[in-house]
């Protein structure tokens, strides 16, 4: 890692508001040159190791979406160093406004041709947090993500919704159905350049496209959680091996504090 990911990213108060008015931002530039190459690397690296699927396995709905490789962090040392540079905490620090904890990181890479869309949705739904309402992801382009390739768009102010249920993204209803003041809004696709970024609140509605591309579509995405989260009870890929109960702080080892206010 080089000294450009260590050193940080220059917010205007105009971005700060803005990811607070609207539930995301993108950022330009937010990691580049050697850094970006290293980080492209280890992520490719991590997802090749761990093939989800062995070759000719019909794929479930859901693992048509997308390959998910969920807290790469913990396993690859070359991943890690990412997910804990304060750069990206401070961002998310900044952004949300509160203390930033890892909540876990995900490879999510978008097949050729095969790669379905993502459906509308919000994340913070699927985690076991008993507040849901600052948790932010940064989602790194690691190469260009397009219109054609699947990049994300996003639905202003959406994150104000806290109340709606969890979207099946395997069978999904139209969220729009849940959320009908949002019905006719016009979403923000954002294409990014390799090495920029955006930021999302957990519950701003998002969605991506199918890759109808001839590469994959590769991004990294680190999701962080206020300092004083808290446990729901609710059943998790991250939390079940944790012996946790209902109320418990998230603060362990597994889930460092990376960005302060």
């Amino acid at each position: 890692m080089t000294e450009s990911l260590k050193t940080p990213y220059s917010l205007t108060p105009n971005q700060i508001a803005q990811y607070r008015r609207d539930g995301f931002i993108a950022l330009t530039d937010v990691i580049t040159g050697p850094d970006l190459a290293e980080l492209r690397a280890a992520v490719e690296r991590a997802v090749e190791e761990e093939k989800p699927l062995p070759t000719g396995t019909t794929k479930t709905p859901y693992e048509q979406i997308f390959i998910q490789k969920v807290n790469l962090w913990r396993r690859h040392p070359d991943v890690r160093k990412f997910v804990l540079a304060k750069r990206l905490g401070q961002l998310a620090a900044q952004l949300s406004g509160h203390p930033a904890r890892i909540w876990h990181d995900q490879a999510l890479f978008k097949e050729p041709h095969t790669g379905a869309k993502t459906p509308w949705h919000q994340d913070a739904h699927y985690w076991p947090h008993q507040t849901r309402a600052d948790q932010i992801t940064i989602w790194i382009a690691l190469k260009d993500a397009t219109i054609q390739n699947g990049c994300m768009s996003f639905v202003p102010g959406t994150q104000r919704l806290q109340n709606l249920k969890p979207v099946n993204l395997a069978n999904p209803e139209n969220i729009f159905d849940a959320a009908p003041e949002f019905k006719g809004a016009k979403p923000q696709t954002v294409e990014l350049k390799a090495g920029s970024a955006t930021f999302h609140n957990g519950l701003t509605f998002h969605y991506a496209g199918p890759n109808k591309s001839d590469g994959m579509r590769e991004a990294f995405a680190i999701i962080y959680m206020p300092d004083n989260t808290t446990f729901d009870g609710q059943k998790h890929i991250v939390t079940d091996p944790l012996n946790l109960t209902v109320g418990d702080p998230l603060n362990s080892e597994l889930f460092p504090l990376v960005g302060s206010i």
